[in-house]
């Protein structure tokens, strides 16, 4: 259209690592995270877990979802082929939620009926879970922003849904969805970690 895109933060998120709610393992680094995706780690009792094979769920590589993932957890090297991949979010849930030996990734608005994981950057820092304060103060590893993208400064109706999205109703309604209002004094730069 001629004109720079315009990259507006809207809100945040966790990306959620999950199990299922039988499974003993509550926490894990990156670096594990990263071993059990590239399949370097295949046992739940490499961990702590019982002794079954873990069982790989993913996003579609057309999500933004995995592209993150890929980035932030395994430094853009690829999945391992027997990594299953589902079409959103809520497949990924399902999956896990009803196998015991699983594990999935996904965006914190739909962790309901899974085990969400607190994960570290690595061993000599804290778990965290990817509660609302932890990713608004950076100490979730897996924090992100979601942005909205324009074809150069908004205006007119798109400024009035751009503002709307960022006032006090719009940041209610990503609360009531399952995702995080921004942080009253974020940085929302284009520098910030987000949702490729």
């Amino acid at each position: 259209r001629g004109v720079p895109p315009v990259e507006i933060a809207t809100a945040m998120d966790g990306l959620g690592v999950y199990a299922h709610q039988s499974n003993p393992v509550a926490r894990l680094t990156l670096g594990q995270i990263k071993a059990i995706y590239q399949a370097d780690v295949t046992n739940w009792k490499e961990l702590g877990g019982r002794d079954a094979e873990i069982i790989l769920y993913s996003r579609e590589n057309n999500s933004g979802t995995y592209v993150f993932f890929k980035d932030e957890v395994l430094q853009k090297e690829d999945f391992a082929p027997s990594c299953q991949t589902l079409p959103g979010t809520a497949s990924v849930i399902n999956a896990v939620s009803k196998d015991p030996n699983a594990i999935g990734y996904g965006g914190i608005g739909y962790s309901s009926g899974v085990k969400v994981l607190a994960v570290a950057t690595n061993d000599s820092t804290g778990y965290f879970e990817p509660t609302e304060a932890n990713v608004a103060s950076g100490k979730y590893p897996l924090a992100r922003y979601l942005y909205w993208y324009t074809a150069g400064e908004p205006t007119g109706d798109v400024k009035k849904l751009v503002d709307w999205v960022l006032g006090p109703e719009g940041q209610k309604v990503i609360t009531e969805v399952g995702y995080y209002p921004l942080p009253k004094k974020a940085d929302t730069t284009a520098s910030a970690k987000h949702d490729g």
